[in-house]
Order: structure tokens, then sequence, then C-alpha cells
């Protein structure tokens, strides 16, 4: 029992440091997608003539990019409600929409390299998401973002 309960303890330690850092998770999440989007375009651009495959509703990265624009609209709202910065909060909104719109895109194509294409913007889409989430959690934003923005409130 001695030995159980420090294992527990260290163990509730860092589930609730891995809850208490949402711009993390984001960012874990964005690689693996990443990694799946650049798998599927190199797969997509070796036959670019082919028609496109469907992506099923349970397709992994149909689940995946959901899952990760509602957690990035989540994390936009948090920022807002918390009274964060309006450029960090607009950015995780427009990840959000951007994954979304990615996705669909993907269901939209005719062939496979229109596919190869979206799946590289998604690839691009989230190491970009990678780089920034981690400024959830208090990180500076990367030197590489332009001048801070407008964003508009919304009302979803």
């Amino acid at each position: 029992m001695r030995l159980f309960l420090p294992a527990l303890a260290g163990l509730l330690l860092a589930s609730s440091a891995a809850l208490a850092e949402p711009g993390a998770d984001l960012a874990d999440q964005a690689r693996n997608i990443a990694e799946q989007a650049q798998h599927r375009a190199d797969y997509a651009a070796e036959r670019p003539a082919a028609p496109a495959e469907a992506i099923d509703l349970d397709d992994p990265l149909q689940f995946d990019l959901d899952q990760f624009s509602a957690d990035a609209m989540r994390l936009s709202r948090a920022i807002d409600e918390a009274g964060g910065p309006i450029d960090l909060r607009c950015i995780f909104r427009g990840m959000s929409g951007d994954a979304a719109s990615r996705l669909e895109a993907l269901n939209a194509a005719e062939t496979a390299a229109d596919q190869a294409r979206v799946y590289r913007e998604i690839a691009a889409l989230m190491h970009d998401a990678a780089e920034i989430a981690p400024a959830a959690d208090g990180a500076e934003l990367p030197d590489t973002l332009g001048p801070p923005g407008t964003c508009p409130a919304s009302h979803d």
C-alpha cells in the first residue's frame, strides 16, 4: 500500500497538470493530425488522376478534425471568458473554422491531386496550430505571426 499511494499521487498530479494545459493538448492533437494528413497527401500525390476517395464519417481523420475544430473553438471561448488576448481568441476561432472548411474541401475534391493539395493544407494548418497552441497556456506567441488583427465577436 505504501508504494501504491505515492504512485497514485504522482499519477493524479500528472493528470491534473495535463488538464490544466489545454494549449499543450491541442498542440499534441494538431501534431497527430498533421502526421496523418501528410501521409495521406503523399499517398494521394502518387496517383493524381485517380478519383478522390470519400472521407467516411467513421474515418479517424474525420473524427480528429471534428474534435480539433471543437476543441479550438472551446479554447477560444475560454480565452474570451477569461479576458485573455483578443488576437489569441481569434487565432483559435480561425483554426476551428479552417479545420472544418478543409474537411469540407476534402469531401468536395474530385481527384486524388485535389485531395493531396487539401491534405497538405491541413498538415500546414496543424503545424501552425501546434506552434501557436502553447500560447493558450501562457507561452509566448511565435514571432512568425503577423501584426495583430481584429476579430469580430462570434455568436456561436
